[in-house]
């Protein structure tokens, strides 16, 4: 068997009737002790059943002084036209008691029910705790009558409608409703729509006040922010200079390494030159980075080892093979080994005597590679076939 749900139904809860449970919950909250100082308690003039003329505003405060500025009235109704019944109620919300107090004014009623009026008022049982509620009802027809009559005593101005009030067993009015309280209730939801928009306004400007540091300090950094990129925007071409520079700097960094591990071939053969003796002929010269290995012929292979040793520049002098000797007379066949240093030979010392690399000479051996420098025979006057001659040795010659 299904069971027919209305489409308004979400879980139970009735969503047309969400608007009216909201209203009623704000209003049971305007109720409560934090916010009842913001619904305004309006003066009303009183005419009491006895004749006399009091000021109600709160509370009753007599014959008090501005009785006749009050803007609204109300009439006090006679015992003898209310009747009253004690009644009590469970713990349920206000919309729930007026229904089950409606529900016992029609079922008690001595009157008819479009001759019915009633009023109720919450009271609370100190002895016992328990919640009671005072009903009164009346007719409608007689207290219309009485208010005819006694509107006039009150002194409201023309159109202004009288309340009919009854007074609680605890001084509280039990108000009739039907005639002009309507005008008081407006009057006092507008004053409290505008005590709350002061309040809100009040803690709008308070919360503007508190987060105001925080929003200068974050104005100071966005305007720090914008003068940071737009200082960035105009620095840009220099940085851009500066990267190149430094990429430039690197570059020649890079070609500096290079150009210390090249020997400055002409300052070396000047040296040469100068040191060798006269009886001394060269027949081989390679040069592999800052290391030079001579081969040749000299008088005395030791002498010119130490000849070699005490030049600037020359590190490291060594034959990596004995002298022999050679055929011709007073003649020895050495091969010595030379570490250059670079801060003497090297092409980085004196960039300007740099030079295209010299082409490969008839003596040069075929195992020697592209990166090792040779010098033959022929560019130092000598022959690499034939021993050297017994004629008096002369000074040899780096000239082609």
């Amino acid at each position: 068997m299904s069971t027919q749900t209305s489409p308004f139904e979400l879980f139970g809860f009735d969503l047309r009737d969400l608007g009216r449970q909201f209203l009623a919950s704000w209003r049971a909250v305007a109720k409560t002790p934090l916010f009842a100082w913001l619904t305004p308690v309006l003066p009303v003039s009183v005419l009491r059943a006895d004749g006399s003329l009091v000021l109600w505003k709160g509370r009753l405060l007599g014959a008090a002084k501005g009785i006749e500025t009050a803007e609204f009235g109300a009439v006090e109704i006679p015992e003898e036209l209310v009747l009253r019944k004690l009644q009590q109620m469970p713990g349920l919300p206000g919309p729930a008691i007026a229904q089950a107090v409606e529900l016992e004014v029609r079922a008690t009623s001595p009157f008819a029910m479009d001759d019915t009026v009633w009023g109720t008022h919450a009271l609370l049982d100190k002895a016992s705790g328990k919640n009671l509620v005072e009903v009164i009802l009346a007719s409608r027809r007689q207290i219309a009558r009485y208010l005819d009559e006694r509107q006039s005593d009150i002194g409201l101005r023309s159109g202004r409608k009288a309340e009919a009030w009854v007074f609680a067993t605890d001084g509280n009015p039990i108000i009739v409703r039907g005639w002009g309280e309507q005008s008081r209730e407006q009057e006092v939801v507008r004053q409290r729509r505008v005590a709350f928009a002061f309040v809100f306004f009040a803690m709008v400007i308070a919360g503007m006040m508190a987060i105001t540091p925080s929003l200068q300090l974050r104005a100071r950094s966005l305007d720090a922010i914008a003068a940071f990129e737009s200082m960035q925007h105009e620095t840009k071409q220099a940085a851009a200079q500066r990267e190149a520079f430094t990429h430039s700097v690197e570059q020649l960094e890079v070609v500096r390494g290079v150009l210390a591990e090249r020997i400055d071939l002409l300052q070396l053969m000047t040296v040469l030159t100068k040191v060798l003796p006269d009886d001394t002929y060269l027949q081989n010269m390679q040069t592999q980075g800052l290391k030079v290995s001579i081969q040749g012929l000299t008088g005395n292979a030791a002498t010119l080892m130490q000849t070699l040793g005490s030049v600037p520049g020359f590190r490291e002098v060594r034959a990596p093979t004995a002298a022999t000797r050679a055929l011709a007379p007073n003649a020895e066949n050495f091969r010595i080994e030379i570490q250059l240093d670079p801060a003497v030979f090297s092409v980085a010392v004196n960039p300007a005597s740099v030079a295209p690399p010299a082409q490969p000479t008839l003596g040069a051996s075929p195992a020697t590679s592209p990166s090792v420098s040779s010098v033959s025979n022929d560019s130092v006057g000598a022959s690499t076939t034939t021993p050297a001659s017994a004629e008096t040795p002369r000074k040899s010659r780096f000239t082609r």
